[in-house]
């Protein structure tokens, strides 16, 4: 197409429902054809069984229950992270949670806060639910400040950079509706 504008055009001309338009260059094209030949080669884990490995070893252990959300269909990338170790802590009784909040990060094994992708498209969806609240890794915060300028979201929007930050910020937030 001649650009994003057009495409955009199209897709509401048709009324597809649509968060957002990119465009792809050859180098983004490339570069995830090589992750996946890597992938095939086992070369490079993907990106879920690093999340599901992650997540594990943050926690000390396996949780069948946790374990379970691996097993869907249609999952993909490592943004859920976050959310599942603090699944995990509340499971096991480490966190208590009574405060709706939407979470979205990845994270290492150590349990520091990875940025993630597709934060707009996040944001929006959580907003739609009318969540009060939204966690975030602290790498795209700046980007979470422009999304919510341009889309005109008042939710409150949390940045963290490791789980035991989240855990403070959770508990801190539950603290105040007690």
């Amino acid at each position: 197409m001649e650009s994003i504008q057009s495409v955009e055009n199209l897709l509401n001309k048709q009324h597809v429902p649509f968060f957002n338009v990119a465009e792809i260059t050859n180098l983004v094209l490339y570069e995830s054809k090589n992750q996946q030949i890597l992938k095939w080669l086992h070369l490079q884990k993907n990106e879920v069984d690093q999340m599901k490995d992650n997540v594990n070893h943050y926690l000390g252990k396996e949780d069948v229950r946790i374990n379970e959300f691996f097993y869907q269909d249609r999952i993909g990338g490592n943004s859920a992270g976050l959310g599942l170790a603090l699944t995990g802590l509340i499971i096991r009784g480490d966190l208590q949670n009574n405060v709706a909040i939407a979470v979205t990060g990845a994270i290492n094994e150590t349990g520091e806060v990875l940025p993630i992708g597709v934060l707009k498209e996040k944001i929006l969806s959580a907003e739609k639910y009318g969540l009060p609240f939204m966690m975030i890794p602290t790498k795209n915060a700046e980007e979470a400040e422009e999304i919510q300028k341009e889309q005109n979201i008042n939710m409150k929007i949390l940045t963290v950079s490791h789980v035991d930050e989240a855990v403070q910020l959770i508990n801190e937030m539950n603290d105040k509706t007690r």
